[in-house]
């Protein structure tokens, strides 16, 4: 399926241009007004633009690829702690970080206390803070 229209500019500011469809007697409009960013354009601004429509079938990201080894330590992590232990804050072993690793090395080698799990990690009292943290970053401490 390929639809194409064409879209007239109707307002224009600093950064966009403002397209809509004209009136057409035939059909009715395929989509409401489109904004384009001005770097995106040819200068001057055109007048008019052209959008084809196609079906576009998207490859679905890959399910998880985390080894059964993998599983089991974090649902071993998961009966292990519990409110009061002692956790110390680590890299995270496996694949899938949830938070970007400028934030995490804020809290490595840190020690805190568990407030409360969830079914993929704890919150953990950190000196006046406290923080949640993938199972996958905590260490229980003996």
């Amino acid at each position: 399926m390929t639809l194409i229209t064409t879209l007239t500019l109707i307002h224009e500011t600093e950064d966009s241009a403002h397209y809509a469809e004209g009136p057409d007697e035939d059909r009715y409009p395929l989509l409401g007004t489109v904004s384009v960013h001005k770097w995106a354009l040819p200068r001057p601004t055109p007048t008019a633009i052209r959008l084809t429509l196609e079906a576009y079938e998207a490859e679905c990201p890959s399910p998880s690829t985390r080894t059964a080894e993998e599983a089991r330590r974090i649902h071993e992590a998961a009966d292990v702690l519990e409110q009061g232990a002692t956790v110390v804050i680590v890299k995270n072993r496996l694949a899938g970080i949830r938070q970007p690793p400028e934030w995490l090395e804020q809290y490595l080698g840190r020690k805190g206390t568990v407030l409360w799990t969830t079914a993929g990690g704890a919150m953990v009292k950190l000196d006046k803070e406290a923080t949640w943290f993938p199972y996958a970053e905590l260490t229980v401490e003996d």
